[in-house]
């Protein structure tokens, strides 16, 4: 018994050291994350400022950091639980630099689909994770979409330009900047596709600001017309349809002139003879870019597609994986390789994807869905890359004005984005903390 009693002691002894070297450790760790805010624009001037939601986060050290998102995509009663947990989670993982996707080999799962006797659903509610084994990364083979987390794919971007900002990867940066504009508008709250007037004076007022190409997306108003007429997708748009499409491009190039180009970008729901004449009309209006015109699932029927015609075709807008442009490439369905930084994963996976680009010798042209920081955080990364073309926002003209949310303003000089790192007028935003390591300090 005194032995026994002896050795469980030392054992006792030997735990409690262990803890205490642990917890020493944990308190001299300056850059683990130990607060998050979420900060919303007080008086917003523009429907993007109104979405803008910025996450900032605190180490141990003091030292913050900001990321950015739009649409979060959940009730507004559960966003703030919700990227709390989100938070927490990778937080106590810490990954610092390869937040989202910390292993190549592994990736997210898709709602719906059963794993460990979990379905995604579960995962998507369970309480924060530490350890890899448990957490809502699994082998690819048999899971469906990348999920990464709660919420939309935007929040990677979010997080990963915050702690890019920690880690003080920072510097000047020259991207190519191609806003992008849709063909519709809303009035009395119904869609219609706007004149060509109105698209020559909106691509003319983008040329005078110094942007050297524009980005035409053809949007609601043509599914609703397409719906109107009893069709389904995949469509192919009938020859009037093709027509109204024809005399938009055309006014956007007589704006743009040779000193811009002109990107065309569908909505993903072309069938394939939908896509080649789409393809033939663009080529014959000297539209420089078709972009994403069918879904990843299509990719078979797209590179027999490809085969009829020469228009210079972009893909992979609705990809989530490395491996889904490899099969692109592959199959040949394009010439450009034009990702959703916030499906892909963030910078990180961005990075690897212009890569491939330059592996394959094809052209990159990202789109980035997120808030000024983001952008600026994409152009940081791609700056120097000679396979890119340029980076594309549907907002990107509202985070150029000189009383936005940036304390220094974007510039765009030559077309393209000439800046260093920026900080946030944190007096133009609501602060409120949403989520807190709590350490023995706050605790006394």
């Amino acid at each position: 018994m005194r032995i026994c009693e002896k050795f469980s002691r030392y054992l006792m002894l030997g735990f409690v050291i262990s803890v205490g070297c642990a917890e020493a450790q944990a308190e001299s760790n300056p850059d683990e994350i130990v607060a998050a805010d979420l900060l919303k624009v007080k008086e917003p001037t523009s429907e993007a400022e109104s979405r803008l939601r910025v996450i900032r986060l605190q180490t141990r050290d003091g030292s913050t950091g900001y990321g950015d998102y739009l649409e979060f995509g959940l009730p507004a009663e559960n966003e703030e639980a919700t990227l709390a947990r989100l938070v927490n989670r990778y937080a106590a993982q810490n990954h610092k630099k390869n937040l989202f996707l910390t292993d190549p080999s592994m990736r997210a799962v898709g709602v719906g689909h059963t794993i460990l006797g979990q379905t995604a659903e579960q995962v998507l509610n369970a309480q924060p994770v530490t350890g890899l084994g448990v957490n809502a990364l699994f082998p690819r083979e048999g899971f469906g979409p990348m999920w990464q987390g709660p919420g939309k794919s935007e929040l990677v971007i979010a997080l990963q330009t915050a702690l890019l900002d920690l880690t003080e990867e920072k510097g000047p940066c020259r991207v190519r900047l191609c806003p992008s504009i849709s063909i519709d508008r809303s009035v009395d709250g119904k869609r219609r596709l706007k004149t060509p007037d109105e698209m020559q004076q909106t691509v003319a007022s983008l040329k005078q600001a110094g942007f050297t190409t524009v980005r035409l997306e053809l949007a609601g108003a043509l599914e609703d017309q397409m719906r109107a007429r009893g069709e389904c997708p995949p469509y192919r748009y009938p020859q009037e349809v093709l027509s109204r499409i024809d005399r938009l491009v055309l006014a956007s190039k007589k704006a743009a002139g040779t000193e811009m180009d002109l990107v065309v970008a569908a909505n993903m729901n072309l069938s394939t003879d939908g896509m080649t004449f789409l393809a033939l009309h663009c080529k014959r209006n000297d539209v420089t870019l078709l972009e994403n015109p069918m879904a990843l699932r299509h990719l078979p029927e797209q590179g027999e597609a490809r085969k009829e015609f020469r228009q210079p075709l972009g893909f992979g807008g609705d990809y989530h994986v490395i491996e889904d442009f490899v099969q692109g490439i592959k199959q040949q369905v394009g010439t450009v390789l034009v990702p959703d930084v916030g499906h892909i994963g963030g910078v990180t996976m961005l990075a690897r994807t212009a890569d491939l680009a330059k592996e394959a010798k094809l052209k990159v042209a990202p789109v980035v869905q997120g808030g000024p920081l983001s952008l600026l955080a994409v152009a940081q990364s791609l700056s120097g890359r000679d396979e890119v073309l340029w980076v594309t926002s549907p907002n990107q003209e509202q985070w150029l004005r000189d009383d936005g949310v940036l304390k220094q303003p974007l510039r765009v000089t030559g077309g393209s984005l000439v800046a260093d790192s920026y900080e946030l007028d944190v007096t133009k935003f609501q602060v409120k903390r949403i989520a807190q390591i709590e350490t023995k300090a706050k605790e006394k």
